[in-house]
């Protein structure tokens, strides 16, 4: 069996896939990516090689994570190794326009959006878009940070001139009509090796931190790494859903999937009140929530999927 090396810059989201790696014999090798030099002149192992960086990286002290790994992929796959999420997987990652249109061309709904350089431009941008509330998000924030709803413009523009306000990573702020949901949660849908998983319920009434994929931080009790169940008896923030697993919307994201080269992923949609779903988020750095596993009773984890698909490329 060849080799698997995980790419990646943050070491407790690998905590329960090495778990899952550990059950079935396997170690798998791990190369961080912060910093780092790309031998492109030499030839890279022959292994399976599964990248794991996320958007929200910079968050987490690696600004420069994604540019160094988009390096490595391209290292990889120019000399045909076998790369699980490569290099147009990654520009999916770190640009929410060029999500929407791949998903539009794969016939599923997306918020009304607009993109925007320049503080300046924000007020006068949203007067235009007029859809109220609109939430302003930034490209690439993670975790849901900085997504805000505001109800008229006279809001946006105190944030805008407030000493809250800070410029976007990239300098890419979304305008976005707010969908406002039939129920209070949006659903998560899992996909290993282009096939769905299960969908996960997130709650939202907490706010716009919501994502299960890096929802928290290491010490947080609701973090998806966490095996031990919250201590403050909240219940739990994520829910495993049977509604989707025939559903249409699962059978138009696995060919939005394979279209795209995504071979892993979790992507977040949201239904309206008049039973509209859209699509507004597609993350190809994924994690699992382990309690909602557990509550569910599902048969294989969605860590054991994905240690399980990559060991199958391997052989």
């Amino acid at each position: 069996m060849r080799d698997i090396v995980i790419l990646h810059e943050n070491e407790e989201w690998l905590v329960p896939l090495r778990a899952e790696f550990e059950k079935r014999g396997v170690e798998a090798k791990e190369w961080f990516l912060d910093t780092g030099v790309i031998p492109f002149s030499e030839l890279p192992e022959d292994a399976v090689y599964y990248n794991r960086m996320s958007a929200s990286s910079h968050t987490r002290g690696h600004r420069f994570a994604p540019e160094l790994t988009r390096m490595a992929l391209t290292w990889l796959e120019n000399s045909n190794r076998t790369v699980v999420n490569g290099t147009r997987v990654l520009a999916l990652e770190v640009c929410k326009l060029s999500q929407y249109a791949a998903l539009q061309k794969a016939g599923l709904n997306v918020p009304k959006t607009q993109a925007v350089v320049g503080k300046d431009l924000l007020t006068e941008a949203a007067e235009k878009f007029a859809e109220w509330p609109l939430i302003l998000k930034p490209n690439r924030g993670g975790k849901g940070l900085d997504v805000i709803k505001f109800d008229d413009v006279a809001g946006l523009r105190s944030y805008i001139d407030s000493d809250d306000y800070e410029e976007p990573l990239d300098g890419i702020w979304l305008l976005q009509e707010y969908i406002k949901p039939k129920q209070p949660h949006i659903t998560r849908s899992e996909f290993v090796g282009q096939k769905f998983i299960y969908a996960v319920n997130v709650n939202t009434e907490q706010g716009f931190e919501l994502c299960p994929a890096d929802v928290c931080s290491v010490d947080d009790a609701f973090c998806p790494t966490n095996e031990a169940p919250a201590e403050n008896n909240q219940p739990n923030k994520f829910t495993i859903t049977q509604r989707f697993n025939d559903h249409e919307i699962i059978f138009a994201l696995e060919a939005f999937l394979k279209a795209n080269d995504i071979d892993v992923a979790g992507i977040e949609f949201i239904e309206d009140a008049k039973g509209e779903l859209y699509v507004y988020d597609v993350n190809t750095n994924t994690n699992y929530n382990q309690s909602a596993e557990r509550e569910a009773g599902v048969k294989k984890t969605g860590m054991g999927a994905l240690a399980d698909y990559l060991i199958s490329l391997a052989q």
